[in-house]
């Protein structure tokens, strides 16, 4: 089985969901997991070359992610250095949804991250964290039909505000209403309660809208804030070689920002504008990625409006693989010099 997990790609193939999620996945799993065949682990040695520094091996970070025989995620581990005296467990469930978010050391194992799933849903039941003894944070989602139609936000047991959520008849999200305590005065008003302590009013602080269209093989979803007069367009092309998102950025009727990002089999390109008036460019920044190598091109104005010189920076990739045709190392170099090295030892099922 192959498994391919960029948060890049992941950001392209995502669905438009607003829902306020205390744990991300994309940003807790190492990106460097891709494989083929009957993975059990991978153990991953990030070293950075610091130039400044006469100890090459400053910066480094290990990590190990370990997987269940049809390839999905059970548990990872963050060491916290390379003596492996400490480090953070990420544990998953059979959907691959997160579960648990532990500190350990060897000895004590503090949860700090607790998620509740009750049915196949990617969002859980509820959300607990705490930082100390003092805080503890939660999110509740209500569900109606498998879909989350209100969020709720507690600290200490107190609400804080929420979200309801509505939904068109193709179960496509059209509205985010978020409410708290807060009206438009940026008031708070607190009623006493002699029971409970107090308790607060809550006002609909922020709306967002959504709009779905479809024009020929393109599929465009409009995000509408008309509290702040502001509205994104995206727009995306998909088919079995190749896949086009078009993010456009208006405040009012004007063009502040336009992201077009390309994603085909082994390459991904990005190209960011910036604008500053009748969709003249001010900024603009582009990257491309394959396996070989990242080519990153960017131009804006300095603070006197100036425009600076055109910046590119590309670097190249030396990669070994093992013999089942997993990569073990991968060398990053810019100007001939390397900066990065990351390393993988992989264990299998079944060899």
């Amino acid at each position: 089985m192959k498994r391919i997990i960029l948060i890049g790609l992941l950001l392209l193939n995502g669905v438009v969901f607003s829902q306020n999620s205390k744990v991300d996945k994309r940003y807790l799993v190492p990106q460097e997991i891709d494989f083929k065949g009957c993975v059990k682990k991978i153990t991953l040695k990030n070293l950075s070359l610091d130039r400044m520094s006469a100890k090459k091996d400053s910066v480094k970070t290990i990590s190990e992610v370990f997987f269940s025989k049809n390839g999905k995620i059970q548990l990872v581990k963050l060491y916290e250095n390379d003596i492996k005296d400490s480090w953070r467990d990420i544990e998953f469930d059979a959907l691959e949804r997160i579960k648990n978010i532990s500190q350990n050391n060897g000895i004590l194992k503090l949860t700090f991250v607790n998620q509740y799933f009750s049915s196949n849903s990617e969002f859980p039941d509820s959300t607990k964290s705490s930082a100390n003894e003092n805080y503890r944070e939660k999110y509740i989602n209500r569900f109606t039909n498998n879909l989350v139609t209100k969020q709720e936000h507690y600290v200490n047991d107190t609400l804080q505000d929420y979200r309801l959520y509505k939904y068109n008849k193709e179960n496509q999200l059209i509205e985010d209403l978020y409410n708290n305590p807060e009206n438009d005065s940026d008031e708070t008003l607190i009623t006493s309660d002699s029971k409970d302590g107090y308790k607060l009013s809550f006002y609909p602080e922020r709306q967002t809208l959504y709009e779905y269209k479809k024009d020929k093989d393109t599929t465009i979803v409009t995000k509408i804030s008309p509290k702040y007069s502001r509205r994104e367009v995206t727009k995306r092309v998909k088919n079995k070689n190749f896949e086009v998102k078009i993010v456009e950025n208006y405040e009012k009727d004007f063009l502040e920002r336009k992201e077009i990002n390309w994603t085909s089999k082994d390459s991904l390109s990005t190209r960011v504008y910036v604008y500053k008036g009748n969709k003249e460019v001010r900024d603009y920044y582009f990257s491309f990625q394959n396996p070989k190598k990242i080519v990153y091109k960017s131009k804006s104005n300095s603070y006197n409006n100036e425009q600076e010189e055109e910046k590119i920076t590309v670097y190249n990739f030396d990669i070994v693989y093992d013999k089942f045709k997993n990569w073990i190392k991968k060398t990053r170099s810019k100007e001939g010099k390397i900066e990065s090295i990351i390393e993988r030892k992989i264990d299998y099922y079944c060899h």
